[in-house]
This record gives C-alpha cells, sequence and structure tokens, in this order.
C-alpha cells in the first residue's frame, strides 16, 4: 500500500478540525500557552472579547485519559489513528503508553511548561502520568498517535522486554516503578521502515471491530524493533539519567530469566547487595516487595505459556518456578480469578 493512499484519510480536515481551526485562526496568540481544559480556553476567549465559542469541546479532552477511553474491547492491545489539527494544545496525563509519530508536517511538544519542536521522522513515546499535550497547526500535518495497554504489556511486548538496552529499560521501569514518568524524544531523519509499519498499523487499526490484535501487535513489535536497532543513537531525553535508574530493569530481567530457580541469596550476590539492602531496594524503587515481584514475573510467564504453547501443566509449573501443583493453582486462581486449567480452555484475554 502507498504513502499517498494510506493517508488519504489525513489529507482533508474533518469536522472537528475545521472547527478547531477557524477558532485558532480568529486569535491564534491565544493558543501559544496549553490549557487544563476547554473552560480556560473559553475564558481566553471572552477576555479577548471573542464570544462566538462553543461552550463545550467538540472532541474529547479530559485532564487524565483512560485504557477505557480508546481501548474499547479487551482483546484490544495497540490501538492507532491521526492526532485532530488544531486542537487546542490541552495538558493531561494518560493510562497507557502512547507513541507520537510525525509522518508528514511538524508538532509542538508541551511537557508542562517546556516546548519542543518536531518534524517529518521525529517521534516520541510518552509514559503514563506524564503531563503533556501536542499541538500541529497546519493542514498538511499527519501525526499518527500509537497506544499501547500498560496492563497487558509485558505479556504482549515480552521480547521487547527482553532486549539489554535504554528502551527495554525504559519500558521495565513503565510496569514496576512508581516514578516512571519520562518521555523519550528520537529526532531522526524520515524512515522509509517505520513508515510502512506505522502506515500497516494506521490501516489495521481503520478497520475497528475487525482489526486483528495480532497484526497489530506484530506491527507495533517491527516498529519498536526497527527503533532499538537503527535508532537508538538518536534518543534525546528530557531528563538527566543516573545509574540507578538502569538497577531496576536489570534485577527485573534477571528475575524473569532465572525464575525457575531464582533464589534472594543469589540475586543479592548477583547485584552486590546484602539481602536487607535489596529489599529495601526493591520496595524503594517499585513499591513493591521482592516477593510480589517474583509471583507477578511468574503468573506473567504462566499466561504466555497457557495462551501461547500446548505445553502440560506440570511443565508449565516447573518453567515457571512453582514447587508443587497445588500452590501454582491456588495462586494463578488468587490474583487471576481463574484456574490455570479454566483459563486455557476458555481461551479469554487476562490482563494483569
Amino acid at each position: 500500500m502507498g504513502r499517498g493512499d494510506m493517508m488519504k484519510l489525513s489529507d482533508e480536515l474533518g469536522k472537528e478540525e475545521q472547527l478547531y481551526k477557524s477558532l485558532y485562526q480568529q486569535c491564534c496568540g491565544l493558543w501559544e500557552k496549553p490549557v487544563t481544559d476547554w473552560n480556560e480556553l473559553v475564558h481566553r476567549y471572552h477576555k479577548a472579547g471573542i464570544r462566538k465559542i462553543p461552550s463545550e469541546p467538540p472532541s474529547r479532552m479530559g485532564t487524565v485519559l483512560t485504557e477505557s477511553d480508546f481501548f474499547t474491547e479487551n482483546v484490544k492491545e495497540v490501538v492507532c489513528f491521526n492526532n485532530l489539527r488544531y486542537c487546542p494544545p490541552f495538558l493531561h496525563k494518560l493510562e497507557f503508553i502512547k507513541i507520537v509519530y510525525i509522518f508528514r508536517g511538524s508538532v509542538t511538544l508541551y511537557l508542562d511548561d517546556e516546548k519542543y519542536e518536531l518534524q517529518t521522522g521525529n517521534f516520541c513515546i510518552i509514559t503514563p502520568g506524564v503531563r503533556h499535550t501536542v499541538f500541529s497547526r497546519h493542514d498538511e500535518d499527519v501525526i499518527i498517535n500509537i497506544l499501547m495497554r500498560v496492563s497487558s504489556f509485558a505479556n504482549a511486548f515480552s521480547g521487547i522486554l527482553m532486549e539489554q538496552n535504554i528502551l527495554s529499560d525504559f519500558f521495565w521501569k513503565i510496569l514496576y516503578t512508581k516514578h516512571s514518568n519520562r518521555v523519550l524524544v528520537f529526532v531522526c531523519s524520515n524512515d522509509a521502515k517505520l513508515d510502512r509499519w506505522v502506515e500497516k498499523m494506521f490501516d489495521e487499526s481503520a478497520r475497528q471491530q475487525n482489526a486483528s490484535n495480532l497484526l497489530m501487535k506484530s506491527y507495533a513489535m517491527i516498529f519498536l524493533g526497527i527503533v532499538m536497532r537503527e535508532h537508538l543513537k538518536e534518543l534525546h531525553l528530557k531528563e538527566e539519567l543516573t545509574e540507578e535508574v538502569y538497577v531496576l530493569p536489570a534485577i527485573i530481567r534477571f528475575m524473569r530469566k532465572n525464575m525457575k530457580t531464582i533464589t534472594l541469596d543469589e540475586l543479592s550476590l548477583q547485584f552486590h547487595m546484602s539481602e536487607s539492602e535489596l529489599k529495601r531496594y526493591i520496595v524503594r524503587e517499585s513499591g513493591y516487595t521482592y516477593r510480589y515481584l517474583l509471583r507477578d514475573l511468574r503468573l506473567r510467564r504462566a499466561v504466555e505459556l497457557l495462551r501461547n504453547t500446548k505445553l502440560s501443566m506440570e511443565r508449565i509449573m516447573e518453567e515457571t518456578g512453582y514447587s508443587n501443583m497445588n500452590n501454582f493453582y491456588r495462586s494463578f486462581k488468587e490474583h487471576l480469578g481463574k484456574t490455570p486449567s479454566e483459563f486455557r480452555k476458555s481461551r479469554e484475554e487476562i490482563l494483569i
């Protein structure tokens, strides 16, 4: 599918975009600073003597956007759509992961009071909890939002997490820390390979209820894989990173790799801490205990094996490090609401 054919959906302004553009053109200076909500923009217009502005926003706005706002079906883990052109820059936080990809044109990224200009080929990855907004002010802009659930990221993108680089560490921090709110900005020239996979995500997502979750995950995996292989050198961090940022992801990766036999003693030796120091560090950085993290990693792995393999229950129990079947079944049902056998039989998606 050619680039031109794919993006015809974005060439003409939609109804909401036309309204936003008309408001913007009346007094573009009022849009230079982001707003917290629609009422603040209305107040700015009234203060400037402009009364003709709707009392309600024509599109969704909110200080916090949740997974349920965009993931209308439990089985969907990735969605992709156009960012509205001329939509007022309203500051908000997310409960999911968002990639903003500048397919064509430019966009202004606001992180609270800071702003950054991104051009064609640039993209950024925004974590849950980051107060931000983006604003595009040209008809020719094509800005694509790619959204990924946090609640199922570890299962859907386990291959990405097992890589060892700053991007995989970034995603581990999203999953298991209390203060992972960070933005990664990639300032790179246009990459036709990334364009191609964004097009595929966009096209598949446009099928709405008929969109394939498997294809969407696959396309997103390939996109992130290309980023890891070819674009990490073009990463611009918007905060200074200390060496400690990388320690918790390394601990979690080691625990996941060795979950069949891992002990607290082995882990403390590996990371040159006493057991008490290690336990305090994990709680301080993640908010979870060592036992909770280990159980969570084991259950996520069990769900992955139940969903994607035909291994016996005994083998899955062994692969996830449980000592006996009773403990395995009890832990699985206590935290996921079904026994492993019930989950496999139902074949439903469990988001953990």
